[in-house]
């Protein structure tokens, strides 16, 4: 399955080059796909977790939410929102979820807010680096609080999916 997910997000990296979008591979689904990949591949459950988690509570909404705004899609861009989190899916059903994994996710946000916007371009707006989303804007406009507001939020989305994902994939004694 890493290899499948492999092969994907090198199709996707490789039309990125070509678009001339490179920097998006910078998104948190992205990096969490790759993060996936090393998880499987490396046999290390809490990584596959924590792209998992960020994924189905990060990731997908926001991309739908990008889809019905925009209209448009791409059939790889479906591709690598979809495989990586299927993977993972199956990959946790056998280990069990860590019960580390939505600390691991909300690091992994942590880290590319800051890379994001000293690396890509403000226009693209990568891992919302540059602007603020529009629902906390209005009521958060202080830069510290806004910030502690959207990482609240932030790792309270993975600490739902935690909470719902760890009642379906259960949890293994080994990966706690």
């Amino acid at each position: 399955m890493a290899m499948l997910v492999l092969a994907a997000m090198a199709l996707h990296t490789y039309l990125k080059y070509r678009w001339g979008t490179v920097s998006e591979l910078l998104w948190g689904c992205n990096v969490a796909s790759f993060v996936i990949i090393l998880g499987m591949w490396f046999r290390a459950p809490r990584l596959v977790g924590a792209g998992f988690l960020w994924h189905v509570c990060v990731g997908e909404p926001g991309y739908v939410y990008g889809v019905l705004q925009t209209g448009q899609t791409h059939w790889v861009s479906v591709l690598v929102h979809s495989l990586p989190t299927v993977a993972a899916f199956f990959s946790l059903r056998r280990t069990g979820l860590p019960r580390t994994s939505p600390y691991f996710a909300f690091l992994m946000f942590v880290v590319l807010v800051p890379i994001s916007h000293y690396l890509t371009p403000p226009h693209m707006n990568i891992n919302m680096a540059h602007q603020r989303l529009w629902i906390l804007q209005r009521h958060f406009q202080g830069n510290w609080d806004y910030r502690l507001v959207f990482s609240a939020l932030m790792l309270s989305l993975l600490w739902l999916g935690d909470w719902g994902f760890g009642r379906i994939l259960q949890r293994s004694p080994r990966t706690v």
